[in-house]
């Protein structure tokens, strides 16, 4: 008997199709957790194919299921699930995949939250509750496994491996650091503390960044360490120093500032200065309680630091030891962290405890003089100045809410406040000036997740404010109590 022949196969399996067709629109059989690829006349099993296309096998899947609603002109929640770019570009709402993290992407939190229930789970939206999720467990776990290899299309090419400007926030409750496309305003990568051999406890503070982005570095609290990460997100080094906090880059020299965390009661009276590319660190001096608020001057010839416990300023030579004092009048201050205008010759200062933010003259960089103080809402933290030097933006950690201040008049020029502004910590600008970041530490709850998947009761969050209008334009959600910033 000889070998059946090509046509033949195909026309048994056009058969066979036909029949699966019949048989399931008359209630007698049950679709096996297999998918139609491109080719009619065949099968894949989504358990056991080996390269996955994107093409073959995870597109097809979310036309099959997904396409009615999240395609077309005006997809469901601005969500368009036919295309890989759709997958990348994400929702009204922000991103739905991590690339390498399954687990926190909201496409694939979404599916496991709602098995076997209804989708949408916006009880709001008109559809909800009419389709029944048709995904099986199979399906779900194969869209878990694409994700994981990194959400790949047919290239090989991963989402947001073209990101040009990434937004690092350190998220200290969940040990791990977000990076967000600052283009498309998602999550592009999460790097998690633990999968590298730290504790759970880490707590990652602040973040700074090389300007050409090739290296970036974290405080941990709780290890009592400085990490440098690579672009590629490895660990390249380490400097240990107690209960770090706010981090400076120099400018030009080879060094990199550390202080001392808040949360620290009774830390060494010392800053760190770091050789960056070797993570050699030497203790400073500063011969005063608690020294927190952490600014190299532009011109990098002196490092600027304040304290916690008591009114006093002191500036050290960057590379040198050459020290000066500059006591501050006033009620007890309670220095957070500076911000220093380049063109102004201005340093600004945020206080915890007297509510103001200190304006120092610093013509004389060796020298800081006071020369005013603006009352502004409760708390206000981590500042940051706009390119073009004119506006200084900082959230009020305990009033919920957002300031900018006009530089050119010292004055309170808005005062924002709105979902997702939940106990502000850090704040970022984008080189081109469009988006400020306000990232949200949520330890009342005050924000509600978007979506409750059983796991995020609490997430912080970094709002995105457009400058030009002065308005929230998106929540991302983090993890829990998020934290230090820094952008490139």
């Amino acid at each position: 008997m000889g070998r059946p022949s090509l046509n033949g196969i195909r026309g048994n399996l056009r058969l066979q199709n036909r029949l699966l067709i019949v048989l399931v629109g008359l209630g007698l059989a049950v679709l096996p957790a297999c998918e139609l690829v491109n080719n009619e006349d065949s099968f894949v099993d989504l358990e056991t194919v080996g390269n996955i296309s994107y093409s073959r096998h995870v597109q097809p899947l979310l036309d099959r299921e997904c396409g009615a609603c999240h395609g077309g002109a005006a997809p469901d929640a601005g969500l368009d699930l036919t295309s890989w770019s759709g997958i990348v570009e994400g929702s009204d709402a922000g991103g739905v995949v991590v690339p390498r993290r399954a687990d926190r992407s909201p496409l694939i939190q979404m599916l496991d939250a709602l098995q076997p229930t209804r989708h949408p789970l916006d009880v709001t939206n008109p559809r909800a509750g009419v389709a029944p999720d048709t995904l099986t467990a199979v399906e779900i776990a194969f869209l878990k496994r694409w994700v994981n290899e990194g959400a790949k299309n047919d290239t090989g090419a991963e989402p947001y491996a073209d990101a040009d400007s990434l937004l690092y926030v350190a998220v200290q409750d969940d040990a791990s650091i977000y990076q967000i496309d600052t283009r498309r305003n998602v999550v592009a990568a999460i790097v998690d503390l633990t999968d590298l051999g730290y504790s759970a406890s880490a707590k990652p503070h602040h973040v700074v960044v090389e300007p050409d982005g090739s290296f970036w570095y974290v405080s941990l609290i709780g290890e009592s360490k400085v990490l440098k990460f690579d672009s590629d997100n490895q660990v390249v080094g380490e400097a240990d120093f107690e209960t770090p906090g706010m981090l400076a880059l120099h400018p030009s020299l080879d060094l990199l500032f550390v202080g001392r965390s808040l949360s620290a009661p009774a830390p060494p009276s010392s800053i760190g200065r770091i050789t960056r590319s070797t993570m050699a660190i030497e203790e400073v001096q500063v011969l005063f309680p608690r020294p927190h608020a952490l600014a190299v001057d532009p011109d990098g010839g002196f490092v600027h630091t304040a304290s916690l416990g008591e009114n006093q300023l002191m500036t050290v030579e960057a590379a040198g030891s050459t020290v000066s004092f500059t006591p501050v009048a006033g009620p007890a201050h309670a220095f957070v962290q500076f911000a220093v205008s380049s063109q102004r010759d201005r340093m600004y200062a945020t206080t915890q405890l007297s509510n103001r933010v200190l304006v120092f003259d610093i013509s004389d960089p060796a020298n800081p003089v006071q020369d005013s103080a603006i009352p502004v809402n409760a708390a206000p933290w981590h500042p940051a100045i706009t390119p073009d030097q004119s506006e200084l933006w900082f959230g009020n950690n305990l009033a919920n809410t957002i300031t900018v201040l006009d530089l050119d008049q010292l004055t309170i020029a808005k005062v924002i406040f709105g979902n997702g502004v939940a106990g502000p910590h850090g704040s970022a600008v984008r080189g081109d000036g469009r988006y400020v970041y306000i990232s949200n530490r949520n330890l009342n709850g005050t924000y509600s997740p978007r979506h409750d998947f059983g796991t995020n009761p609490q997430p912080g969050t970094v709002v995105v404010i457009d400058r030009t209008s002065q308005s929230i334009v998106r929540v991302i959600e983090t993890g829990p109590y998020a934290a230090g910033m820094g952008i490139r």
